[in-house]
């Protein structure tokens, strides 16, 4: 079920998908999630179901403690977030432009969260025999 942005249950929504989209790259069931945070199996399921389903923003900070993600990670609408197709990077070395589909950005962009890194992931310049890392232009657009 679809609500539209001016519909309190929206939230609900977005917090939904992302519960399960952070849960899976994780690698876990809901059985885990729910073990790990001590809820049952039928509120994980709740919550991650097409149905409306409402719950405490201490709940979602739990999961999101046990995910091991930001909090604000769950609240984000992404839709809303990449609507161009490509992302520049630029070379530090060479200044030659790439870009990536946004896709592959935002996945990697996720990969790289779960994993706690520090650093935004770097990638070779595709120009031929440069030794430079592209990074992005804006890394704002993900």
């Amino acid at each position: 079920m679809e609500f539209k942005k001016d519909d309190e249950n929206y939230i609900y929504e977005v917090i939904s998908k992302n519960v399960k989209k952070y849960r899976k790259l994780k690698g876990w069931t809901q059985e885990r999630l729910a073990s790990e945070i001590n809820y049952s199996l039928s509120f994980i399921s709740g919550i991650e179901s097409n149905y409306h389903q409402t719950f405490s923003l201490g709940a979602i900070w739990r999961i999101s403690r046990a995910l091991d993600i930001d909090f604000a990670k769950l609240c984000e609408d992404h839709s809303l977030i990449g609507k161009a197709k490509c992302i520049e990077y630029q070379c530090n070395t060479c200044g030659e432009i790439t870009k990536f589909p946004t896709k592959m950005v935002k996945i990697l962009n996720d990969l790289h969260d779960i994993t706690n890194s520090k650093d935004l992931p770097t990638f070779d310049c595709t120009k031929e025999e440069c030794t430079g890392k592209i990074i992005p232009i804006n890394p704002l657009d993900f």
